[in-house]
């Protein structure tokens, strides 16, 4: 069994974590209704997100170099990209006119910022990426596998675009869409956005090449499909479905964690430390906030979704109070069936099957040389418990 650990959270962190939980909750919020494209009221300057669009995140390179922003530029109805006004210091060539009206200049002349080139939302202003190409001598290239947007002012910055371009229509389908997206790895401490992943077609193996707020690169071998690392958005995706919930613990893998087998819980969110130390916080009945510690190597979403049960057991299997009484204390007990059996110990390591006649015997062995024994599918007896 995997051995992980729970830890009860003080109550000046619980605050901090309170408050931190509330900020984060704005910002998914936010997210939610902004792929949802409920936007608020235009102002007098810029549209709103028009109703029933659709929106998508869009990396974007300069000159071969990926740009870690906040704001991330979008690709909207999958067809007309726009990129916030307030990234385009990091365009070459591009500057931003912050008078009124509001307008940008290239090498080959000006565009004001208006409702028919631009949208805004949470104060945030996007334009359609195609009025800088006209007031500019930029080239560009939209890898739409990758969702990211090349754009180059020179021969250097084309090379080392391209050389990202060729990787990208290299990889199978599906694998592009990392391209630009915050990762946790498991071996190092810290954030890392992917820049490229290089793919050898005869191989399983995925070169990922990642850098840090401050620059730091580094190189993740990754065999496919397994991850050594965390995507950020697979973290908010199950989070914003998890969160509120009920759960209900399966503690059949988390031996030593502190909390009873099926005990009522209430998912609050994933944390994660500068180490990239991962925990499932959770509450319990009486309000209290329990972390459960993430093994180093584990993917924190995985983890939550396989030993969290998302509807009651109880309510599933129709089994007689002392069968769920010994399940919840995970016992087991003569005239137990397989599935009360996996139910309260988990899958067997090993199993034997032996057929006499009309009767089946079976040896289940666990952990510890712990071994269980059947007859006709009923738990007969136990050694070594």
């Amino acid at each position: 069994m995997q051995h992980h650990s729970t830890y009860h959270l003080p109550q000046q962190s619980a605050k901090r974590f309170g408050k931190g939980l509330k900020s984060m909750l704005l910002l998914l919020l936010v997210a939610v209704l902004w792929f949802a494209a409920a936007g608020p009221a235009a102002s007098s300057v810029q549209a709103a997100p028009a109703k029933n669009s659709t929106y998508q995140q869009v990396a974007l390179y300069v000159n071969g170099k990926l740009q870690i922003t906040v704001q991330r530029s979008q690709l909207v109805n999958g067809n007309t990209l726009y990129i916030p006004v307030k990234i385009m210091d990091r365009i070459p060539g591009i500057t931003i006119n912050y008078g009124s009206p509001l307008s940008l200049t290239g090498s080959k002349g000006s565009v004001t910022i208006n409702n028919s080139n631009s949208f805004q939302y949470a104060g945030v202003t996007y334009v359609q990426f195609k009025s800088l190409l006209a007031i500019s001598d930029l080239e560009s290239k939209f890898a739409s596998s990758a969702l990211a947007l090349f754009i180059w002012d020179g021969d250097k910055g084309k090379a080392e675009s391209s050389k990202i371009l060729t990787n990208i229509s290299q990889l199978p389908a599906g694998v592009g869409k990392k391209i630009g997206q915050k990762i946790y790895p498991f071996e190092y401490s810290g954030a890392y956005w992917i820049t490229d992943i290089s793919y050898d077609p005869g191989s399983t193996v995925y070169d990922n090449t990642a850098i840090n707020s401050g620059g730091e690169e580094i190189q993740i071998n990754a065999n496919a499909p397994a991850l050594d690392f965390v995507l950020e958005s697979d973290l908010l995706t199950v989070q914003n479905w998890l969160r509120g919930q009920n759960v209900w613990f399966d503690n059949r893998n988390f031996n030593g964690s502190g909390i009873k087998h099926l005990e009522k819980l209430t998912f609050v969110s994933f944390q994660v430390d500068d180490d990239n130390n991962f925990s499932i916080v959770v509450r319990n009945a009486k309000g209290k906030l329990l972390g459960i510690n993430v093994a180093a190597d584990q993917d924190a979403t995985k983890m939550a979704l396989e030993y969290l049960f998302t509807k009651n057991p109880r309510s599933v299997y129709k089994w007689s109070n002392n069968v769920w009484n010994a399940i919840s204390q995970n016992r087991v007990t003569s005239g137990m069936s397989r599935e009360q059996v996996v139910m309260s110990w988990g899958l067997p390591v090993d199993a034997h099957t032996y057929q006499s006649g009309s009767i089946t015997y079976e040896q289940w062995i666990y952990n510890h040389n712990q071994y269980l024994y059947f007859w006709n599918g009923k738990l007969s007896s136990a050694q070594n418990l």
